[in-house]
């Protein structure tokens, strides 16, 4: 027998005193805590370092997830949780270099003089690349990346290439380079000739001596040309 004074409670009301709690943000950090730990800016950023620095070691096959994580002291399932898949991880590690890259560029240059922006340009970008010998293998392979992380691969390097123009149009307006030079090739020509030190030349140079080769070659084929007198090499050989 209840007692007269005793509540009643309806089943109505229980059902709705049920879904507040189960709502309340109690339960969904419990909830959360059982599907695994929310990702952190600084969780990635640890998965990226440690991806970038096995990646430029080690050919791609050659890295294992496992070897990722235990580098970044998170577990396997922090890895595919914030990135996918492997080659999603490598597109992030390649696309992420290249901002980084771009940043210390622009920090670097800007001085006045083309042969000090061109050095500083050719320093970050070659000891970039020296760092990291393994990096770019998979790219050499276009249907290797999802679709997805190879149109932002795309466009970072082009962001690249066109930072690296940009620096050569200065040296146009300034005098320093020549006229007529296409500086969208000449950016290309520049970044080709450190990617073919990097691949073939590594056991015969340091990366000093190749900045050094890389400046001095450009410079001579695309500075300034010397005035055309109007003495021919006949004429002017008759006249020695």
């Amino acid at each position: 027998m209840r007692p007269e004074n005793a509540a009643v409670v309806s089943p109505v009301a229980i059902s709705a005193n049920a879904a507040a709690a189960s709502s309340s943000p109690i339960a969904h950090a419990g909830r959360a805590k059982c599907r695994g730990r929310r990702p952190t800016p600084q969780m990635r950023e640890r998965i990226l370092r440690s991806a970038s620095e096995l990646f430029g070691r080690k050919e791609f096959h050659r890295v294992l997830t496992d070897e990722v994580a235990a580098l970044a002291g998170v577990g396997k399932g922090s890895i595919y949780r914030q990135f996918g898949s492997k080659e999603a991880l490598y597109a992030a590690v390649v696309i992420d270099g290249f901002t980084s890259l771009r940043g210390e560029i622009r920090a670097a240059i800007g001085g006045g003089d083309l042969r000090a922006d061109l050095t500083a340009l050719v320093s970050r970008a070659l000891g970039f690349f020296w760092n990291r010998r393994e990096f770019f293998t998979l790219l050499r392979d276009p249907t290797a990346l999802p679709p997805e992380q190879a149109k932002r691969y795309l466009a970072e390097r082009d962001k690249l290439s066109r930072l690296v123009a940009r620096v050569l149009s200065d040296g146009v307006r300034r005098g320093a380079m020549r006229a007529d030079l296409d500086t969208r090739v000449a950016a290309e020509s520049l970044l080709g000739m450190m990617r073919g030190i990097n691949r073939y030349a590594r056991d015969y140079t340091t990366p000093d001596e190749a900045v050094a080769t890389v400046v001095a070659l450009f410079m001579s084929g695309c500075g300034p040309q010397p005035a055309v007198t109007s003495e021919s090499p006949t004429t002017a050989g008759r006249h020695s």
